[in-house]
Parts: C-alpha cells; structure tokens; sequence
C-alpha cells in the first residue's frame, strides 16, 4: 500500500494544470498593477484631477463671493452704514 505525505495534497492533473495557469495569470496582473510606469500614469491623473477640482471650487467661492460684494456695494443703506463706520 502507498502512503502518502501529510503534507502533500492529492490534486489531478488537470486541477494542477488549471491552478498553473491562473496563477500565472495573477502574477501577470499584479507585476502590471505594482509596475512603476502604472504608478507614475496613477499619479498624473490623481494630480491632474486634484488641481483641476481645486480650480473649479476656487471659480465656484470666487464667483459667489463676487456677486456677494457686488450685492452689497448696490444697496444704498447698506454702503452708507458701511462709509459712516469706516470715517
């Protein structure tokens, strides 16, 4: 009678074959996600994406504070309150 390792797994052939080729697989995938080329292209679009967000919010407050200040130079009473308490 053959005995068999306790350690050693009882897999067929084929099972094999196939957990080869997608281990292969994987390794493939994760050499190209850990590679430095898809880490530098990852970095130029986060900082791209964050400068363009920042200049959209700035546009955004800048826009609305704008029209804020020229609401309030419009207003009669509220410029002349303005002019006495800065005299």
């Amino acid at each position: 009678m053959h005995m068999e390792n306790e350690n050693e797994i009882s897999i067929p052939d084929e099972q094999r074959q196939r957990l080869i080729t997608v281990l292969e697989s994987l390794e493939g995938q994760v050499k190209t996600q850990n590679s430095m080329r898809n880490a530098f292209l990852k970095g130029i679009v986060y900082g791209l994406g964050t400068v363009i967000g920042a200049t959209i919010l700035v546009a955004l407050f800048g826009g609305i504070l704008a029209e804020a200040i020229n609401l309030l130079t419009e207003e009669p009473g509220l410029t002349e309150s303005v002019k006495i308490t800065t005299s």
